[in-house]
C-alpha cells in the first residue's frame, strides 16, 4: 500500500479538489437558510396583512370604515396610512363604495368617490333633474318667397311679332285686364276673317251654317282673343291686325322675357306675374330639429330687414325630402301680406313654440356624455359619490336637454366637468376589471 503521509513531515495531505466542493457545500447551505427566512417572512406578513387589508371583490359588513390609495384603487385598508405601493396618504371611503364596479350599466365605468374639496377644486356643478318645457330652441333661418299658388305665368297661344310692351320693367305693379303688350299674327288675322265669313254665311241660312259659326267663335277663343275683341268684329266686320293681350291677374312682375320686334311662339314664356298679397317663408331644418317641429306648431317671424315687426303664424307644412348638398329639409310658413312690406328674397328668424308644455324632464346639455353609440349622466349621491347612469335623450334647445329614460324627476346629475369624473370612472374601471 502507498503511504499518503507526507515523508518529510508525516502529517496526511487532503486529495486534490476536496477545498473547492466545501467552499460549494457552504454557499448552498447559505442560499437554502436565506431562502427559507424569505419564505417564512413572506408568508407572516401576508397572515398579518390578511387580516387588516380587503382584496379586490371581498365582502366587508355594512358601516365598516374603510382607507384607499387614490392611485391604487385595489389597496384598502381598515386603518389609516400610506400606502405601501406609492406611498401616498390613504383616503377614507364609505364600505359599500369601496368597490363598486358593478353598480353601472355604461360599460367600461364605475361609481366613483371624490371629496368634497376636490370636487370643488376640478369645478363640478351639479344640477337636479326637473320636469320643464323646452321651446323652440334656437331661431330658424326662413326666407320669403311668393305663394306657388298665387304665381301666374303669361304665354300667348298664336305665334306673332311685338309691336309693343307696354308691362316694360320688372317688379312693376300690374292689374286684371291691363294691357300688356300688342302682337301682330297672322294666324289670328286668318281666324277673323274666318269668323267674319261665318258670320256673313250665317245671318241668312241656319242649320250646319249656324253650326260653322259656332266653331269660328270657338276657335277665336281658343287663341285666346278676348271676347271684347270678338264683339269689335261682329260690330265693325273687319279683321284686326293687332291683338292686345291683357293681364288675368293683379299682382306683381317677377319675370319680363319679351322685346318689342320679338318673334314670339304659343311656347315663349312672356311674363311671370305674383299676387304678393300673401307670401310663403321656407324655414331651414336640420335634421335634428326634425323632432322639434311639427305641422300646427305656432311660429314668430321676424324679417332682419324690418327690425321690431313680428309675424305671427303656424306651420302649414314640412316638406318630405331633405337636401343632398345642405342636409336640410324645409318647413312652410304662409302669412297676409296686405302693405307689401314682406317681400320675396327677404331673410329672417324663425322662432318655434313647443306644444309639448312641461312633461318632458329636463338637464343642463352639458350633462349629457354622448359617445356615439351611448348617453350617459353622472348621478350625484351622497358622500361625495357619483354613479354613472345610461339615459336616452330628446330633442334640446342648446342649452337643455329633455331626457325620455333612465333618470327621474328630483335625481342630482353633474352638470359641468363631467369629463373629468368621466377619466377617473373609466381608471377605476379598468384597474377594478
Amino acid at each position: 500500500m502507498l503511504d499518503e503521509r507526507d515523508p518529510q513531515h508525516g502529517v496526511h495531505q487532503p486529495p486534490p479538489g476536496a477545498a473547492f466542493m466545501n467552499t460549494v457545500r457552504w454557499v448552498l447551505f447559505a442560499g437554502l437558510t436565506l431562502l427559507a427566512v424569505i419564505s417564512i417572512a413572506s408568508w407572516v406578513a401576508w397572515r398579518v396583512g390578511e387580516g387588516r387589508t380587503t382584496r379586490p371583490g371581498h365582502a366587508v359588513t355594512t358601516g365598516q370604515v374603510l382607507y384607499r390609495c387614490p392611485m391604487h384603487p385595489n389597496y384598502t385598508s381598515d386603518k389609516p396610512g400610506d400606502c405601501p405601493i406609492c406611498g401616498m396618504t390613504l383616503e377614507r371611503v364609505e364600505t359599500g363604495d369601496a368597490h363598486a364596479h358593478g353598480d353601472s350599466d355604461v360599460p367600461g365605468l364605475t361609481g366613483v368617490q371624490i371629496p368634497a374639496e376636490r370636487t370643488q377644486l376640478i369645478g363640478v356643478r351639479l344640477a337636479r333633474v326637473e320636469r320643464d318645457g323646452i321651446g323652440g330652441g334656437a331661431p330658424l333661418v326662413g326666407f320669403i318667397t311668393p305663394d306657388e299658388t298665387r304665381l301666374r305665368r303669361v304665354q300667348l297661344r298664336v305665334a306673332g311679332w311685338v309691336q309693343s310692351v307696354a308691362m316694360d320693367r320688372t317688379g312693376q305693379a300690374v292689374r286684371a285686364g291691363q294691357p300688356m303688350l300688342s302682337l301682330y299674327s297672322p294666324e289670328l288675322v286668318q281666324s277673323e276673317q274666318e269668323y267674319l265669313i261665318a258670320l256673313g254665311d250665317g245671318a241668312d241660312m241656319a242649320g250646319h251654317d249656324a253650326g260653322a259659326h259656332e266653331a269660328a267663335r270657338e276657335r277665336l277663343r281658343q287663341l285666346g282673343v278676348p271676347a271684347d275683341e270678338v264683339a269689335r268684329l261682329e260690330r265693325e266686320r273687319k279683321a284686326s291686325s293687332r291683338l292686345t293681350l291683357h293681364s288675368p291677374v293683379t299682382g306683381t312682375i317677377l319675370e319680363r322675357n319679351v322685346v318689342e320686334g320679338q318673334y314670339v311662339g304659343a311656347d315663349t314664356p312672356l311674363f311671370m306675374v305674383a299676387d304678393l298679397s300673401r307670401v310663403w317663408v321656407l324655414v331651414d331644418l336640420y335634421e335634428m330639429d326634425l323632432g322639434r317641429v311639427r305641422v300646427g306648431d305656432r311660429a314668430v317671424f321676424t324679417a332682419d330687414g324690418l327690425p321690431g315687426r313680428t309675424f305671427t303664424a303656424t306651420i302649414d307644412f314640412v316638406y318630405p325630402t331633405v337636401s343632398s348638398e345642405t342636409r336640410t329639409l324645409k318647413a312652410r310658413l304662409v302669412l297676409p301680406n296686405p302693405d307689401g312690406l314682406l317681400r320675396p328674397g327677404m331673410y329672417g328668424q324663425v322662432e318655434v313654440a313647443s306644444r309639448r308644455g312641461g312633461s318632458s324632464l329636463v338637464v343642463p346639455a352639458e350633462a349629457v356624455v354622448n359617445t356615439g353609440e351611448v348617453s350617459y349622466v353622472f348621478l350625484a349621491r351622497a358622500g361625495g359619490r357619483f354613479e354613472p347612469r345610461r339615459v336616452w335623450t330628446g330633442h334640446g334647445d342648446g342649452d337643455r336637454i329633455t331626457v325620455l329614460k333612465g333618470l327621474a324627476e328630483g335625481d342630482t346629475v353633474v352638470a359641468s366637468a363631467s369629463f373629468l369624473i368621466d377619466s377617473e370612472s373609466r381608471l377605476k374601471a379598468a384597474i377594478a376589471g
